[in-house]
């Protein structure tokens, strides 16, 4: 590239860092950072297409650091000629030391991908990395033998070599201490600089309030990954390990459904066309692909068929239970009646899996109907009578209704609500719209008191929890109509209405935001989707449907349906 045609880059990017150096001098936390003796910081720079390149200066004053980290970047820019979309920046904050057997007990203890603070290799924070680098490369791990915490050597080094251009290869056997330290931040992007969190489980993430405007964001993104990743045929790619950009070789097809139930859920808040053929796509294969038809006494019912291997197929409760789910929300969403005889098949599929006292067989074999598993999963149960519900809604045949209410004995007598399932929070909600009878709202307040303490300090971002309690809160104000209100005494509705706003908040430390994709392989291929940060940041289309799920909920019961 000609000199000439270098100035136009280099003047951008020399924009971009000036409205970011800009934001961070009239940030209040700037006069904490001008009182330090020693400033220490970090500077990402990323794209779409690839893994952030990240500089540090160590100095003696921001602005000398600031001068110092700029120039790194400016020479690297020359040598790769490109013009960063993301630019983070990041100083240390407060600093730990330990020896090395002190540090192993740390990352020993340390839930998977929870090590949410910087860590140092040496005194002089020469060797030093941020927690999203640690993360995203997975620095840390636990030795499957010993069960003691780690440091990769081999992915740090490999890091170092591509990603830390003005750093020397680290040599493991001279490190003798460990400095942890927590950092704060800025991150510019499109022209736009966000303030970063710094608390300890959302550290480097955007600190903006979860308004209408941001709840759209949430959920529109979740709906265009999940549209992206469904092709011409209407089957997903099932997922990704993020760190690696590893797609997961595996399909299922209660998923698959049970995707297409929460797509449906996002149309109806925000209409999209390219939403709309994903949808019709996914139904397509979901119909071809995966259901059979029996005749059993005379009557024409249907199953799913689920599982990879031809000699291994399957037939699961949930599986019927997630088809009815989707093609029920479909009628319901598109006023279009297509699907609804091929539900009410796989209705009479459930009714045929349940005994007369109300238990369901969760499992038989493919294609001999054989049993395989009387129980694999609770949460068959509440899906399926949910499924129930649904299809009892469109079509008021008394048939459905009376199986849920054999399966709630049932659930009644084996104290299911000690459970706390979001599927069983779903239909009794709906189950109390039609049969508002007291021993369903008892079940439905169980299901959901003693855990909201639990759900309240939770860690990880569980997003089933916001869809149980969203559930909950709507059979809640539900019971205020009937002549069954003083359930509610010994009920915290107030901390019900608290936890759910809390978790609404938490699981946007689930979502791929540009700052925290930024550090994995590919960002362009996972920004904008959901993860689960204990298992390995998997971003699989089932994860993606239950927080979109929650947001859908959350988003007609607290805000405004305009858009």
């Amino acid at each position: 590239m000609s000199t000439t045609q270098t100035k136009p880059l280099f003047s951008a990017l020399l924009t971009k860092l000036e409205q970011l150096h800009l934001y961070i001098k009239e940030n209040p936390g700037f006069k904490e950072l001008k009182k330090q003796k020693e400033v220490i910081l970090f500077l990402s720079i990323g794209n779409m297409g690839s893994r952030a390149t990240v500089f540090v200066s160590r100095k003696r004053s921001f602005e000398r650091a600031w001068e110092n980290i700029q120039k790194q970047a400016i020479q690297y820019l020359k040598k790769k000629h490109f013009l960063p979309q993301f630019l983070k920046i990041d100083w240390v904050d407060q600093e730990e030391t330990f020896s090395i057997f002190e540090f192993i007990e740390v990352m020993t203890n340390t839930k998977k991908n929870y090590f949410r603070k910087g860590i140092a290799l040496d005194a002089e924070y020469k060797y030093a990395f941020l927690e999203q680098e640690i993360n995203a490369n997975a620095f840390i791990q636990i030795n499957k033998n010993t069960r003691r915490g780690f440091l990769h050597e081999s992915n740090i080094k490999h890091y170092i070599k591509y990603h830390r251009p003005n750093q020397p290869m680290i040599d493991f056997n001279k490190v003798n201490v460990v400095k942890t330290f927590t950092t704060k931040g800025f991150f510019y992007h499109n022209g736009t600089c966000f303030t970063l969190k710094s608390s300890e489980l959302d550290n480097g993430r955007r600190d903006t309030a979860l308004d209408q405007q941001e709840l759209k964001h949430l959920i529109v993104s979740g709906g265009q990954f999940l549209t992206q990743n469904n092709h011409e045929n209407g089957k997903f790619t099932y997922g990704y390990f993020s760190c690696f950009d590893k797609e997961i070789n595996f399909y299922n097809v209660l998923r698959h459904a049970s995707t297409l139930y929460a797509m449906c859920e996002v149309y109806e808040c925000f209409p999209n066309q390219e939403l709309h053929q994903a949808i019709k796509r996914g139904f397509n294969y979901l119909v071809e692909k995966g259901i059979a038809n029996f005749q059993i006494n005379n009557k024409l019912i249907s199953y799913v068929v689920d599982g990879i291997e031809e000699n291994n197929l399957e037939i699961k409760l949930g599986a019927n239970a997630a088809a009815i789910l989707a093609f029920t929300k479909y009628t319901s969403v598109f006023s279009e009646d297509e699907y609804l005889p091929l539900a009410q098949q796989l209705a009479k599929g459930i009714l045929n899996l349940q005994s007369p006292n109300g238990d369901f067989c969760h499992v038989l074999k493919y294609p001999s109907l054989d049993l395989k598993e009387q129980f694999r999963i609770v949460y068959y149960d509440g899906e399926a009578a949910f499924a129930l519900m649904n299809l009892y809604k469109l079509d008021k045949d008394d048939l459905w209704l009376q199986s849920v209410e054999k399966a709630f004995d049932s659930f009644i007598a084996k104290k299911y609500w000690k459970h706390h399932d979001h599927w069983l929070s779903y239909c009794t909600n709906e189950l109390t719209a039609y049969k508002p009878i007291r021993k369903y709202f008892q079940f439905g307040l169980l299901n959901i008191r003693d855990k909201l303490d639990f759900i309240w300090n939770r860690e990880t971002t569980y997003p089933t929890f916001l869809e149980l309690m969203l559930a909950a809160y709507q059979m809640v104000q539900r019971i205020y109509d009937t002549d069954h209100y003083d359930l509610l005494k010994e009920f915290d509705e107030d901390g019900l209405i608290r936890t759910i706003h809390k978790r609404a908040e938490y699981q946007r430390n689930g979502f791929f935001y540009p700052e925290v994709a930024m550090y994995f392989k590919n960002p362009q291929r996972i920004i904008g989707s959901y993860f689960i940060r204990h298992h390995s940041f998997r971003s699989r289309i089932d994860d993606v449907e239950h927080y979109l799920s929650g947001y859908c909920q959350y988003y007609k019961l607290f805000f405004k349906t305009t858009h």
